[in-house]
């Protein structure tokens, strides 16, 4: 191998659950503004990633194979451009890069980070963003009775922000284990779905937090959230079954509570020149990023088990046998 030359161990989804490591080679000479990293560990994204898996369709259409896999990323810079100013060699840096030892990436895609943070906690700075941008996109406020139905991983680090934010919070599982931590993690209460209907819920949240994607637990929402408020949806509803004959707009909820329906996915991805983008997705990060450094925030509860790089299917498989819920693995790359 040339002196200079990388290659790159990149995960590639080939068809629904068949996971390929691929070796690519990364570029000799990177550009002005990029920076070349190399991975020390990448998260696993459990809602998102083993949709793909399992062959769920793409969001965006049709199903998108084949396709790489993941999107939290902490990683140490090995080289940057001439005009790299922001960054230096060895900085770790927060990314998008999906599960792969070595990228390159231009600079405005990365988040330099504290240089004795702990990378197996920051890695899980996007996911509490999610949950981050359902407090913002909601407009809670201190003291709003917020139900968060679905407490997966995003369900839990929702849960956390929320209750940061000052809300009563209330989670919806079957899991024991997931209601455990919730309750840990600030939420004032938890039930199953049978218990929130005997206990006549109805009409109690000013605001709902979507997490899951079955139409049933969308009929929940409508029925338990307060005149004019607010469904913030995180998950994606409908997608894992076929249409049926439910009215998921019937009117004696949408219309007769005045409601508002809110994907919250996405935030501005930059500041602009302005300000006028003050919650935008790079400064949200930075304060997540404080958030976890002062211990506000406690990633490593989210953490089931640490496995090398090479063990991705593994735990793909046991993340989909329900072994780890609402919990997830975090994968080594650099030894």
């Amino acid at each position: 191998m040339q002196e200079g030359s990388v290659k790159a161990s990149v995960y590639h989804l080939i068809e629904p659950y068949k996971l390929k490591i691929k070796e690519e080679s990364l570029a000799l000479d990177i550009g002005r503004n990029e920076i070349k990293c190399e991975t020390i560990v990448s998260a696993i994204s459990p809602g998102t990633e083993l949709a793909a898996y399992i062959g769920m369709p793409n969001l965006r259409g049709g199903y998108g194979y084949p396709r790489v896999q993941g999107y939290c990323n902490v990683a140490e810079v090995i080289e940057v451009g001439l005009s790299v100013k922001d960054f230096k060699k060895n900085d770790l840096v927060l990314t998008a890069a999906s599960h792969r030892s070595h990228f390159i990436i231009d600079e405005t895609k990365a988040l330099k980070l504290p240089g004795d943070c702990k990378p197996e906690e920051i890695v899980f700075a996007y996911l509490y963003h999610l949950g981050y941008n359902a407090v913002l996109r909601s407009e809670m406020r201190l003291g709003n009775s917020v139900l968060v139905l679905g407490l997966g991983l995003l369900g839990i680090t929702t849960v956390a922000m929320a209750s940061i934010g000052g809300a009563q919070v209330t989670g919806l599982t079957e899991h024991a284990r997931a209601a455990k931590l919730a309750v840990e993690l600030g939420a004032k209460s938890t039930f199953t779905r049978q218990e929130i209907l005997d206990k006549n819920q109805q009409n109690s949240f000013d605001i709902v937090i979507l997490t899951t994607n079955t139409w049933s637990d969308w009929d929940l929402a409508m029925k338990y959230v307060a005149m004019r408020g607010t469904i913030a949806t995180l998950g994606f509803p409908g997608r894992s079954e076929a249409p049926g004959k439910y009215n998921p707009l019937d009117s004696q909820y949408f219309y007769a509570k005045q409601l508002r329906i809110e994907s919250i996915g996405y935030s501005p991805e930059f500041p602009d020149s302005r300000g006028f983008l003050r919650f935008n997705e790079k400064d949200n990060l930075k304060f997540i990023v404080g958030l976890i450094t002062s211990n506000t925030l406690n990633p490593k509860v989210l953490i089931a088990k640490e496995i090398q790089s090479e063990n991705l299917e593994v735990a793909y498989r046991e993340l989909l046998d329900k072994k780890l819920s609402p919990l997830t693995c975090i994968l080594r790359w650099k030894k």
